[in-house]
């Protein structure tokens, strides 16, 4: 309801006060008007409601106009709403990240370039060595990719946010599929966003890619693989290690002779 006389505000109070009501303010601010003789209170405030163990907190709004009649304030407007919800940045920036690999699916460089900002912009791309700061450099840039016929799908990521939510850096692992038919091959890159919103567009300013770095435990396990093949492991009838062992031997032997008639000489 929109109250707007005091029978009806209390009748409202009749069943509010039940619930044990306690507000706390948590921020405020004051506007005065008409030479002070009038002001807007407005801000945020908790209030405990209920009885006992039972009792909750609920975080809220309020806007009061309280005006002098002779020596009495009253309020002479209060709107009071429970504060939102603090929206799921995690999955605003996949939704944003997917409306970025939809508009790879275009083909259209054009439409993957208004994504981007168009000052301010810092744009790092997997497969060219620039350092794309405008629109144009970033459309030419997808004028290319877009044929490699690319779907993105995120394997890992995490949200940093900034500026009370109007930014935020996402930034983790995807996957990329690449190429025609048979020949589309698999691109494992790492990525970093940062969406920040103009108006009610959110809009890329800056955007990092490259290729996942080879598993520094691979050559490792080559090379041991490597030492592994050098000394045989035992057959059945132990032929294959007799071998190695006699091979190993001769040469051995050779050595030993060899420095023996050396420091004869």
């Amino acid at each position: 309801e929109h109250i707007k006389n005091s029978d009806s505000t209390e009748e409202y109070f009749t069943a509010f006060v039940q619930k044990n009501p306690f507000g706390t303010i948590t921020d405020d601010s004051v506007t005065v008007f008409d030479k002070g003789a009038a002001y807007l209170h407005s801000g945020m405030y908790t209030f405990e409601l209920g009885e006992g163990d039972a009792r909750a907190p609920v975080e809220a709004r309020f806007s009061y106009v309280w005006r002098r009649f002779g020596p009495d304030w009253k309020i002479t407007h209060h709107h009071s709403s429970v504060q939102p919800s603090t929206p799921d940045m995690l999955q605003t920036a996949r939704d944003n990240f997917q409306k970025w690999n939809d508009a790879l699916q275009t083909k259209d460089p054009d439409t993957v370039a208004k994504l981007y900002a168009t000052s301010g912009l810092s744009f790092l791309p997997t497969v060219s060595p620039e350092h794309i700061k405008n629109s144009d450099s970033t459309e030419e840039y997808f004028t290319a990719f877009v044929q490699k016929n690319p779907f993105g799908t995120i394997t890992d990521d995490s949200v940093t946010v900034f500026d009370k939510g109007a930014a935020y850096l996402h930034s983790g692992m995807y996957t990329f599929e690449l190429g025609e038919g048979d020949a589309r091959a698999p691109v494992e890159a790492r990525f970093s966003y940062v969406w920040r919103r103009f108006g009610p567009d959110w809009k890329i300013t800056h955007h990092h890619s490259s290729v996942r770095p080879a598993d520094p435990a691979a050559p490792a396990a080559k090379k041991k693989e490597e030492v592994k093949k050098a000394a045989p492991a035992v057959t059945a009838d132990g032929k294959e290690v007799k071998e190695w062992e006699q091979a190993n031997f001769e040469e051995r032997k050779k050595s030993f002779w060899s420095k023996l008639f050396k420091g004869k000489e």
